[in-house]
């Protein structure tokens, strides 16, 4: 049995393959530019640098929003590029913008507020965990689904305070109070079962694929020539659809469960 075993080893061992095409390297390549681009915004956060936290984050969701689909793509998807992303995520989006956030607020010595910070971390590794472990156990209905509020999403709406505030005067606001319970409500929100919008299906009727490129057009131009605002803007609309999402969701799965008890009753009768 023990030489088998040595032997079994010994195939895996040659038949791993040695090297590997610049095609699989591409989306790993990507996510650790993502990595890169969150680890500079924390190097922005130490010197007060906020608007640069922003753009840079923003920058490395894109890196983000690419690797997944470029390994799809190019048929390059593996273990080791979900982990490394997982990994990525978790620094860039579930670690960086908690401790830029602690660092806006001045450091603050509440231990309240330091939990706050300490729960959205946790939090974030909770939601990747459970992201990772659902890959392959979601129904055809919500595909176009998440289950809690994704990590890169959470980030965006811990940083919004960092730009909402002044750009709509809420000062006032910036205080432990307001802005923990903000955090802690998007802690929650991640490790909830609150459907959300992944975008990832997502069909334009032909009527209004045009109009559609127009706004893309006008939104991207606005991110590009103020990415702050174009930020603030995005991370509200992306607040509007989350009690919207369920709706749709629910009354997806009402139709797939009505579908499914049809089938089974038509079966019964054959």
């Amino acid at each position: 049995m023990k030489i088998k075993g040595l032997k079994l080893a010994k195939k895996a061992f040659i038949n791993k393959p040695r090297r590997f095409s610049i095609m699989w390297m591409l989306p790993n390549f990507l996510t650790i530019c993502a990595l890169i681009f969150g680890l500079h915004a924390f190097y922005q956060a130490l010197f007060s640098n906020w608007n640069a936290v922003i753009i840079l984050i923003i920058i490395a969701a894109l890196f983000d929003l690419l690797d997944g689909r470029v390994a799809r793509l190019l048929k390059s998807t593996s273990n080791f590029g979900m982990h490394l992303d997982s990994l990525s995520d978790f620094v860039v989006f579930g670690t960086v913008p908690a401790l830029t956030i602690y660092f806006w607020m001045g450091k603050p010595t509440s231990s309240v507020f330091w939990f706050s910070v300490v729960l959205f971390v946790i939090c974030s590794a909770l939601r990747l965990a459970r992201f990772n472990s659902e890959l392959s156990d979601r129904p055809s209905y919500a595909k176009n689904y998440f289950t809690g509020i994704p990590t890169p999403a959470a980030a965006f709406l811990i940083l919004l305070p960092i730009t909402a505030f002044p750009m709509f005067n809420l000062e006032n606001f910036k205080n432990e109070f307001f802005v923990g319970i903000w955090i802690v409500s998007i802690s929650l929100g991640m490790v909830s079962n609150l459907p959300t919008f992944s975008g990832k299906v997502v069909q334009i009727p032909r009527t209004l694929v045009i109009p559609f490129l127009i706004l893309l057009g006008i939104f991207s131009s606005s991110l590009i020539s103020d990415p702050i605002k174009g930020f603030t803007i995005m991370v509200l609309i992306y607040i509007i659809s989350l009690p919207l999402a369920p709706i749709f969701y629910y009354r997806l799965r009402k139709k797939a469960e009505a579908l499914h008890e049809k089938k089974i009753e038509v079966s019964k009768n054959l």
